[in-house]
């Protein structure tokens, strides 16, 4: 399975439609998001409003997605976020108990 890569992004909530914009234009079709709030150095005592993007991909296309993430969520600012890429070990569609590559249509 070490040909799967998962993304987890960490961008300001203003870049949320930037980002998306990025995961599209490179036919990513599939991912996930949810409102987090960070506590990192730019924090600075108060929690900062994020969005979390989790996509798998195949590990040829992790490079130009950590790529056009940065991208799309760089401001410049301290808080901007972080991009982490994570080696996935096994992946199983529950539906329809696919496992491996075909449970994961979109990762082309």
């Amino acid at each position: 399975m070490g040909d799967l890569m998962m993304l987890v992004a960490y961008v300001r909530h203003t870049r949320l439609s930037a980002v998306r914009q990025a995961l599209r234009g490179l036919s990513v079709s599939g991912w996930t998001e949810s409102a987090v709030v960070g506590h990192g150095s730019a924090a600075a005592g108060h929690g900062v409003e994020h969005v979390r993007f989790e996509l798998v991909v195949a590990a040829h296309r992790a490079d130009a997605c950590r790529a056009a993430i940065v991208e799309a969520a760089h401001t410049g600012v301290d808080g901007d976020g972080l991009v982490v890429t994570l080696p996935v070990g096994a992946v199983q569609r529950i539906s329809d108990q696919s496992f491996g590559g075909p449970a994961l249509r979109a990762a082309q």
